[in-house]
């Protein structure tokens, strides 16, 4: 699993051949519509609170009978490389495109790019993953965008955190007036919500169905969890945080819980929407290493670890149970 893995990221991360090695990724990690706008709180490498930003997309246009997107600036780009506020994305060449002073090239470079995958699906394909750029750590989440920029500038480390993302439509009548091929014509509210009952299933405590199991491994154990859509519509997840799952142990003798997977981590909170498709899975997976949340090492004896969907509130699993030596 881990190779074809790595060959689905070397794939779907590759630098191009062409437009200068730009980085590609599918258009789902930047979401371009006229409307959306990203707010970041920027803190400084001790934790400090240094100030805020935001970038949103402005409208949509033609230049050179190529379709871009008008945004108020770009900010996650190299320092001396010019205002960035034409962006569009080519889906031969499968990567952001910026237009700076008349001329074209890949928004994000390859050259010295390694991409780490944090999060991905039953299929391998990646969800969340880390682009290090040589001054400059992207982290980018499919449907969201850039959820955390680490940029090594001239005054140190400064960590941008996205702290609210606003969605828009597409307004169809600006893409027209610039001559873009027509589109269609938008659905009436009641149009929308009759295609959103017909094909959209509601959480219930039959769907999903949640599946733990601890497995065990050199040093610790390894929990995995399968979040099963069992109807044949989408079924839609509201987080209002980064964090999609989470995992907890139970000593079996006190009932009392000793390790938390979230205990030390943080998560970027913000309002998103995620959904899994008709009869397919989430699969996630952690490995623990016998240590509670204070970090000592637990005792010999019989546990159970429980599965939980991060959403509000939580949607737990059947606890499983599993025994350390």
């Amino acid at each position: 699993m881990k190779f074809f893995r790595s060959i689905l990221l070397l794939v779907f991360l590759a630098p191009g051949t062409l437009l200068a090695q730009g980085v590609k990724m599918s258009a789902d990690f930047l979401p371009l519509e006229v409307g959306n706008r990203w707010v970041y709180e920027i803190a400084n490498e001790d934790g400090k609170k240094i100030g805020d930003l935001d970038f949103s997309v402005q409208e949509y246009t033609i230049i050179g009978g190529r379709s871009f997107y008008v945004l108020t600036r770009f900010p996650f780009v190299a320092e001396g490389s010019g205002l960035t506020k034409l962006i569009r994305y080519d889906r031969q060449e499968r990567q952001y495109l910026k237009m700076v002073e008349n001329e074209e090239g890949p928004l994000f470079l390859a050259d010295g790019a390694r991409a780490e995958v944090l999060q991905a699906d039953e299929s391998g394909l990646p969800l969340k993953f880390v682009l290090h750029l040589d001054l400059m750590d992207l982290t980018f989440q499919r449907a969201v965008g850039i959820i955390e920029a680490r940029i090594h500038g001239s005054n140190g480390l400064q960590i941008a955190k996205l702290t609210s993302l606003k969605t828009g439509d597409r307004r169809a009548a600006e893409a027209a007036a610039q001559g873009a091929p027509v589109l269609p014509q938008p659905k009436t509210p009641e149009q929308k919500a009759k295609d959103l009952t017909q094909n959209v299933a509601k959480i219930s405590e039959e769907n999903p169905v949640l599946d733990v199991r601890a497995d065990p491994v050199p040093g610790g154990h390894k929990f995995v969890l399968t979040v099963i859509n069992t109807s044949d519509k989408l079924l839609p997840f509201k987080f209002t945080s980064s964090k999609s799952y989470d995992f907890a142990v139970i000593d079996e003798l006190t009932g009392q819980e000793i390790w938390r997977w979230s205990q030390r981590m943080f998560f970027t909170e913000v309002i998103r929407q995620e959904a899994i498709r008709p009869n397919r899975n989430w699969t996630f997976e952690v490995t623990w290493n016998h240590r509670d949340n204070d970090l000592n090492m637990v005792m010999p004896g019989k546990y159970k670890v429980l599965g939980i969907v991060a959403t509000n509130p939580p949607i737990e699993s059947e606890p499983a149970g599993f025994e350390i030596q």
